[in-house]
């Protein structure tokens, strides 16, 4: 089944103010349950050529930052993959509120960290003895650029684990706004997703690349609830 693939994508930390004083770090935009609207993985993941192979699968979001690297959200299957005219943009169904938003970063369970205990333990040993000298290292050398999805009993962990710390969490422990599942503020926080996600729709449209993420390049969630738009 395909609700059983799993890809990780490892989501970047975001830039310091001296790097890019304009950085929102919009994407995923879990309100829209969508996915690849910014471009910022279409030369791995994200490009055209993997639309069919992204189908039906599920993607774990995985965030590091000074408290490891952790799972901030696992999507339900992926319901419609748009190839618009410049950039693919993965889907998944955001009907159920309580389930719309990722962890916040602090709250989520760890995949893998230098100074801490893993909350995936098969996980956990696939990394280890490997090249890099640390856990959160050797992580991110294999998922960082990642195109295929993970072995099947990596997946099952995953979906396991991360459904049962989803369903034991406090209200408490969910972001409300995007901020909270990033490890640190961006430099200039998104204060209106709608129109965000709108403005990159927009783009996704057009016919000519745009600039984002340092290079160029070439809807909501399916039957999803109308989110807030304005924060």
């Amino acid at each position: 089944m395909r609700a059983d693939r799993v890809f990780i994508v490892h989501l970047r930390r975001p830039y310091s103010k001296t790097k890019n004083p304009n950085e929102q770090r919009s994407d995923p935009f879990w309100e829209f349950g969508s996915f690849g609207i910014t471009t910022c993985h279409d030369n791995n993941l994200m490009h055209p050529n993997n639309a069919d192979m992204l189908k039906g699968s599920r993607l774990a979001f995985a965030q590091g930052g000074r408290k490891g690297t952790r799972l901030v959200y696992l999507t339900p299957p992926i319901c419609k993959v748009e190839n618009h005219a410049n950039r693919l943009e993965a889907k998944w169904n955001t009907n159920a509120e309580e389930d719309r938003m990722p962890f916040k970063y602090g709250d989520a369970p760890i995949l893998a960290s230098n100074t801490g205990k893993s909350d995936f333990p098969q996980l956990e040993s696939s990394l280890r003895g490997r090249g890099r000298s640390t856990l959160e290292g050797q992580f991110g050398s294999d998922y960082r650029s990642k195109t295929t999805f993970v072995d099947k009993f990596l997946a099952e962990e995953l979906i396991r684990i991360y459904s049962g710390v989803r369903k034991k969490a406090p209200a408490s422990a969910i972001a409300s706004y995007y901020t909270d599942a990033l490890p640190w503020l961006p430099p200039s926080p998104d204060k209106d997703r709608g129109s965000s996600y709108r403005k990159f729709l927009e783009e996704a449209r057009g016919p000519q690349p745009v600039q984002v993420c340092g290079k160029r390049k070439r809807s909501r969630g399916c039957g999803s609830s109308k989110p807030q738009s304005n924060y």
